[in-house]
């Protein structure tokens, strides 16, 4: 009886590894590219920047570190909303706790069960190993029903047969490993300017709630937070829910840059799609006043020259190569 339990066990054992590996196996490469060398990382970030697309396509941490020597990374995802950002960074501090963390605001209309948004949220989860934080993230963030899609991503990928004897596996972002979790898009398309208002939401937006929980997470661990809402067309209403950010940000005492207030880029050169997303024109401008905010705010130490950071130096060769050949 003991010697038929124990094959039980073994052979579960062994299945279960199966399906381990399958899953690895199955999955796409655009959770390495954009997150691996966050995981990889020994010496530790000064910045995180967390949020949507508007993150990801606005701001290079390469050309923060060429210019004013501070180390970051961009965790920014697509369509993220703010309820699942929370979650990101909590779980992200348990590999790195930075000095700063700049949430973008972008998507404060955004309840965080929309499901068209589950795909994208894959690209990290996928990257955090199944344990006790990752199933409570998972429970606090999703339903029910993609629990197990979530936590055993095998069950998602196994149709990619397909995709992978094709050789032809299309892209979620555009972004490689030397450059710390941003993307870079190709193509100008011109987008009107946007009228300002200077109106506040009257009712609290969906993102309220999790802003306040990013702010006292960010305090519980030492982290400064920073709320930024990122150059880029607005409509009136998604200005009116980031307008509301400034009474939140007031009353916890939290930092709020507005960029949407500023001349910073042009909206007839330096979008990608008519979505107002940043080329990288666009993403060089904002990155630029960004890096002297920050340091202008924070005492944020340049760590360039030191050997121990060499390798971001190897990194900067490689993005603005890959920058020059991709887009200029």
């Amino acid at each position: 009886m003991k010697k038929k339990i124990a094959m039980v066990a073994l052979w579960l054992a062994a299945l279960v590894c199966c399906l381990m590996l399958a899953d690895k196996g199955m999955r796409r490469d655009d959770g390495a590219r954009k997150y691996g060398a966050f995981f990889a990382d020994k010496q530790g970030f000064d910045v995180l920047f967390l949020g949507t697309s508007r993150v990801l396509d606005a701001v290079q941490p390469m050309e923060l570190w060429r210019d004013y020597g501070f180390t970051s990374y961009n965790m920014g995802n697509n369509s993220e909303p703010l309820g699942m950002t929370r979650w990101v960074l909590d779980l992200a501090m348990d590999y790195h706790t930075p000095k700063i963390a700049v949430i973008d605001v972008f998507y404060m209309l955004h309840e965080l069960d929309e499901a068209w948004t589950y795909t994208f949220r894959h690209l990290f989860l996928d990257e955090i190993p199944l344990g006790k934080a990752k199933i409570q993230a998972v429970r606090a963030a999703l339903p029910e029903s993609e629990w197990l899609e979530f936590l055993m991503p095998f069950s998602l990928y196994h149709g990619r047969w397909d995709e992978i004897l094709s050789g032809q596996t299309e892209r979620l972002v555009d972004c490689e490993p030397y450059m710390m979790g941003a993307e870079l898009r190709n193509g100008r398309v011109p987008r009107d300017n946007y009228t300002l208002t200077d109106a506040v939401a009257q009712t609290q937006a969906p993102g309220a709630q999790a802003l306040r929980e990013i702010a006292a997470l960010c305090r519980d661990n030492g982290v400064e937070p920073v709320f930024i809402a990122l150059p880029g067309h607005a409509s009136e209403e998604e200005q009116m829910a980031m307008n509301s950010v400034g009474v939140i940000a007031q009353e916890l005492g939290v930092p709020f840059l507005n960029m949407m207030r500023l001349n910073v880029i042009d909206l007839s050169t330096d979008c990608y799609d008519w979505q107002g997303h940043l080329n990288p024109d666009g993403a060089s401008k904002t990155t630029a006043y960004l890096g002297a905010w920050l340091t202008e705010q924070f005492a944020l130490e340049d760590k360039r020259g030191k050997s121990e950071y060499a390798y971001w130096d190897k990194n900067l060769e490689a993005y603005e190569a890959y920058r020059k050949a991709f887009w200029e």
